[in-house]
């Protein structure tokens, strides 16, 4: 059938072949010679953008571009964006499809799995890695740019330019000006911005134009007043040539004030369509409405039965149709062209208007074209049938992370149509309370509310599983888990959504059996979302489901095994191509778990490229760890500075969405900070303003992941240590110890043991705090547990050199001890006592091989703060150059961080 050929690949989204193919080059057109030429002259552009209103020929001049690319050996590609592409997933699938056209694409697409492939980076790293083992001249096109208005899509490509190879050219047409960064790149002679004036023909083309047109035998005195008549604007004219066998358009000729170039285009067409037969005048009033048009949807929608012949005859006359495939099954009017001629038809028969829309809405439905249906529903005002439709594609886009789709068409439904449908606002609700659209909600909210307070299990869904997201996403543990308890979460054998509902419950369940401290419990929930999530072919809240499974290792003591899954899960759930609560939640947890093990640098380049994702998109505890590390991160980097704006932020955003558990768990870092400082009056100042409520009302023992570590239970007890409040302290760890240890909770456990340790240190207990601090390293060793160790300060570093100094050679459990500790050692950025030895020598740390000055110069650098960009800067040299170097200074030091190269700078005394 003909819908079929549309559609060329199904998987996070449908991929549109339509969208790859570039205008056809048409009989007559017009080389544009003059600005091919100008624009082969600027060898430095990486991008052109093409910008002016319809009818002023983008698509023709991107076009021919690539026709002239071709002709010189370059590889090409076209991609015609839309609406729909503002949905993240979807962008990312066109673009993939894109690169994939480029020569070659077989063998790109069996070199390994995409999705995978492209789920492993960032979009643009893929994109960028596939341009650049092409090695050869690569030039895309990219048309109906304006489009595309949300801001990480459009930061898609302010990246990407960013980094482009310098073998790739873009080439964007878009009736609006792109908002990527275009003023960078102008100024640095990397883009060129073509605009209207720019594309008008000039006299000599309108004359060549007219040359090809010898039946119309049209006088040069005719052709000087067209292009007058037109200011060389390339629709008008090419109104004109199909008009001039109209006597009125000729007479007109001869009254240069017979309107601007806007209405003249109007008057123009009027006559072009009086032209033409009666019945070609019926078909194409009745077809231009449409998006797209093919032979059955044009015989549904008029009744006719002939409408391939027709639409072939309206192709090879250029009446600003073209085709969209080589198969000519699908085409496309020109924007202007069918804006006229539908403007003409609702003059003429308003409710004609209104009955075509809806017979293509109902044809695109039947064909599972639900893009295209909602379109043409929502445009014949239709809104119970575009409820309808929504309502059976979003049990696929939901579970497909394809949530902005949701919120754009939900956003065109009357509230009363939702509100007639229950069923359809449990949907509406789950894309807003993912997207974290607290003010969309408010209408919307009582819906899935009455739904669950009235209706059974229906297993279809539930407004109960949905208002358990909607109380996480409110910090309302609570009420939460009360919900969850009228859920039948294990045994049951769902389908379809109501799958990917109770994988969510799951989920949830999971989460408050951690919260509980019972892991396995956690673990066969997790079990039970992962299987649920696989029926309902859920894409995106899988990241939840990894998430928590990490953190359920991470708590327990296998460190290790949390990065690994954490680094397999991001591979699989593609955080970079959706913006959801689910996808937030996995990174931040990576992100902690990177910190903990001392993997700074990539926890700090993690943070900074999901910052949108994580801040926007996240649930309180996720966002609360991502923070947390991060303004560690600037700490152990000498950036205070820094660590407080990202605290700053952190609390912002807790007041913003009306968490005061956030914003306690922020303040209890800056507790910690001033701790750090020795300012201990300040410290109990800022812990006495810190917010009260909001603490979830939780059973004796029970707490969240992100407070399990930090916030007011292991705060109060630092605080207390340093206030000298050492052994009401201790009396508290004991308790709490005994309570970790009987729950499993071994993280948790290390982080008492080493406050334990500095509670008798204060109290100059040092073999009792020698000996806490042992049991902390045991625990610790195994899983490389480090920033929980040396995050206490100098008072662990102290503790720790002396155990080194009490390691015996000999024993290889105790050598094994003695390189935990030197690795401890390293990481804070400390050396070891005089007279003993160890990785850091004698006389201070010596690097494996000599340094060069030009190394020694960029750790200098380094330990200025000074960025990769801003060194190459400095220097001379390439960015790429700087990481080059970074990269041998890092293996002569025998570190694998900045902090820890400054370390080693600053006992070598370059700092």
């Amino acid at each position: 059938m003909g819908h079929e050929s549309s559609v060329v690949a199904r998987g996070v989204t449908d991929v549109y072949e339509h969208k790859f193919f570039p205008p056809p080059v048409y009989e007559g057109a017009i080389q544009r010679s003059a600005l091919m030429a100008q624009l082969q002259q600027e060898s430095t552009l990486r991008l052109i953008v093409v910008q002016a209103p319809a009818g002023h020929g983008k698509s023709t001049l991107l076009q021919q571009m690539k026709s002239a690319a071709e002709s010189q050996m370059a590889l090409t590609a076209w991609l015609t964006l839309d609406e729909a592409d503002n949905d993240m997933r979807r962008l990312a699938g066109h673009l993939q499809g894109l690169i994939l056209r480029l020569g070659g694409s077989d063998e790109l697409a069996s070199s390994g799995d995409v999705d995978g492939d492209i789920g492993r980076r960032r979009l643009n790293d893929w994109l960028i890695r596939r341009l650049v083992q092409l090695e050869r001249r690569v030039d895309l096109f990219i048309d109906e740019f304006q489009t595309l208005n949300r801001k990480p899509v459009l930061a898609v490509f302010r990246d990407l330019l960013q980094h482009l190879p310098e073998t790739v050219t873009i080439y964007i047409g878009s009736r609006a000006m792109p908002e990527i960064g275009l003023a960078r790149l102008v100024v640095n002679h990397q883009a060129l911005v073509l605009r209207a004036q720019d594309l008008r023909f000039t006299a000599t083309e309108v004359q060549q134009f007219f040359a090809e047109s010898k039946d119309l035998q049209v006088s040069a005195d005719e052709i000087d007043a067209i292009f007058r008549r037109t200011e060389g604007w390339p629709a008008a004219v090419q109104l004109f040539r199909l008009g001039l066998g109209s006597t009125s358009v000729r007479r007109s000729l001869a009254d240069l004030n017979a309107g601007r170039p806007g209405e003249l285009a109007e008057y123009l067409a009027d006559n072009v369509l009086a032209l033409q037969p009666p019945r070609i005048q019926e078909f194409l009033l009745r077809t231009s409405m449409l998006s797209r048009l093919s032979a059955e949807l044009c015989d549904h929608v008029t009744g006719w039965q002939d409408s391939q012949s027709i639409l072939l005859y309206l192709e090879r006359s250029g009446l600003f149709l073209r085709s969209l495939d080589s198969d000519l099954r699908w085409f496309k009017y020109h924007t202007l062209f069918s804006s006229f001629m539908t403007e003409q038809l609702r003059e003429q028969d308003a409710e004609a208007v209104i009955a075509i829309h809806r017979a293509a809405a109902q044809w695109f439905y039947a064909h599972e074209q639900f893009e295209e249906a909602m379109h043409h529903a929502v445009a014949a005002r239709d809104h119970s049938f575009a409820a309808d439709i929504l309502n059976q594609w979003a049990n696929s886009l939901i579970p497909d992370a394809l949530l902005t789709t949701v919120e754009r068409w939900s956003d065109r439904l009357p509230l009363e149509q939702i509100e007639r449908r229950p069923d359809l606002a449990v949907k509406i609700a789950w894309a807003l309370t993912f997207m974290r659209r607290n003010q969309k909600l408010r209408p919307i909210i009582d819906i899935p509310m009455r739904l669950g307070a009235e209706a059974d299990i229906r297993k279809t869904t539930s407004g109960d599983v949905v208002n358990v997201m909607l109380a996480v996403a409110h910090d309302d543990l609570r009420l939460s888990f009360d919900i969850l308890d009228r859920i039948p979460v294990s045994d049951q054998s769902p389908e379809g959504f109501w799958a990917f509902e109770l994988g969510a419950a799951a989920n949830v369940a999971a989460y408050r059996a951690q919260i509980a401290g019972n892991y396995d419990a956690a673990r066969e929930f997790l079990g039970l979302a992962r299987a649920y999530g696989t029926t309902g072919s859920s894409a995106f809240s899988g990241g939840y489901t990894v998430a928590l499974a990490g953190i359920n290792c991470l708590a327990q003591g296998r460190l290790a095994e949390a990065l690994e899954r954490f680094r397999s899960g991001f591979s699989e759930q593609r955080p970079d191509l959706d913006e959801s609560m689910a996808s937030g939640s996995l990174v931040s947890c990576y992100i902690w778990t990177l910190y903990e093990a001392n993997r700074l640098d990539a926890a700090e380049s993690m943070f900074k490229q999901f910052h949108d994702v994580i801040s926007d998109a996240v649930l309180l505890d996720f966002l609360a760890v991502a923070y947390i590390a991060m303004a560690r991160i600037q700490i152990a980097q000498g950036r205070t500075a820094v660590a407080l704006q990202v605290l700053d932020e952190c609390e912002d955003i807790g007041h913003g969405a009306g968490w005061p558990r956030l914003v306690r768990i922020g303040g209890w870092e800056r507790v910690r900070l001033a701790l750090l400082d020795g300012d201990i009056e300040r410290a109990k100042t800022l812990a006495s303003r810190l917010p009260q409520g909001g603490q979830p009302d939780f059973a004796e023992g029970w707490m969240t992941f992100s407070e399990s570590q930090e916030a007011h239970g292991i705060g109060a007890l630092r605080l207390a240590i340093h206030d000298g409040q050492a052994v009401e302290a201790l009396e508290r760890i004991g308790v709490e110890l005994s309570r970790a240890h009987a729950d499993g909770r071994v993280h948790r456990e290390i982080k008492l043991l080493v406050l334990e340790a500095c509670a008798h240190a204060s109290r100059n207990s040092d073999n009792l705090a020698l000996r806490s601090l042992h049991r902390a390293l045991q625990l610790a060793r195994p899983g490389g547990y480090v920033r929980s160790i040396i995050d206490e300060g100098d008072v662990v570093v102290r503790l720790l050199q002396q155990i080194h100094a009490t390691v015996q050679d000999a024993d290889p459990a105790a050598q094994q001890q003695r390189t935990f500790v030197e690795t401890l050692l390293r990481a804070a950025g400390a050396g070891i006592e005089p007279g003993t030895r160890g990785a850091f020598g004698d006389g201070g740390f010596q690097p494996l091989e000599p340094l060069t000055e030009r190394e020694k110069e960029m750790l200098v650098y380094l330990g200025n703060g000074v960025s990769n960009k801003e060194m190459a800067a400095k220097l001379f040299v390439s960015e790429n150059t700087v990481k080059f170097h970074l990269k041998n200074i890092y293996s002569k030091l025998a570190v694998n961080s900045r902090l820890q190269a400054i370390n080693a700078a600053r006992q070598m005394g370059l700092l």
